[in-house]
């Protein structure tokens, strides 16, 4: 009796659209989180392969980084075929990929790609990207064509401020 009711209960969810939900994959289906080490982000930050990064460090929890976050979107819609490519490395934690992350970029149809960090110290994570950080979030990056950062920010930063930033490393290029 109990097999057939899971068995029902799958059914029901596939034919209700509710492969998403069995699969927890998001609505769009090519939007995935990795989580990324050290050596990911040293690969990341220095093979640019011509192109400038914009690279923020958020969390789920994190209300400021909720906020700006739409600003971030609406960067990538100017800038992405400009030479910029863009980044997100959420500092949740890497088993919360399913529960919180992937719901979070699915439901603001966020079009970049978006790493968690899988890294045990977070020493360690900070060095990667700038050993004068204090690890607060949110924090962005900007890496020129070459690997080397050119702009760091901390806390929640508006529109205008991020393209002024952006527009500063796109002249010197």
């Amino acid at each position: 009796m109990r097999s057939r009711l899971v068995f029902l209960v799958l059914c029901i969810c596939s034919l209700c659209g509710g492969e998403n939900f069995l699969t927890a994959q998001t609505k769009d289906s090519s939007l995935t989180v990795e989580p990324i080490g050290v050596q990911g982000i040293e690969h990341l930050l220095h093979n640019r392969s011509g192109k400038i990064l914009f690279l923020n460090v958020w969390a789920t929890w994190c209300q400021p980084c909720v906020e700006e976050f739409p600003d971030i979107i609406r960067l990538y819609g100017q800038y992405h075929n400009a030479g910029v490519d863009f980044a997100a490395i959420s500092v949740d934690y890497p088993d919360e990929i399913e529960s919180k992350i992937l719901p979070f970029i699915d439901s603001r149809s966020v079009p970049f790609k978006v790493y968690v960090t899988n890294i045990k110290k977070d020493e360690d994570f900070i060095n990667a990207l700038d050993s004068s950080w204090s690890g607060a979030v949110p924090a962005t990056f900007i890496i020129d064509a070459n690997g080397k950062q050119k702009s760091a920010m901390y806390g929640q930063k508006p529109f205008n401020f991020f393209k002024t930033k952006i527009d500063s490393v796109l002249g010197s290029k």
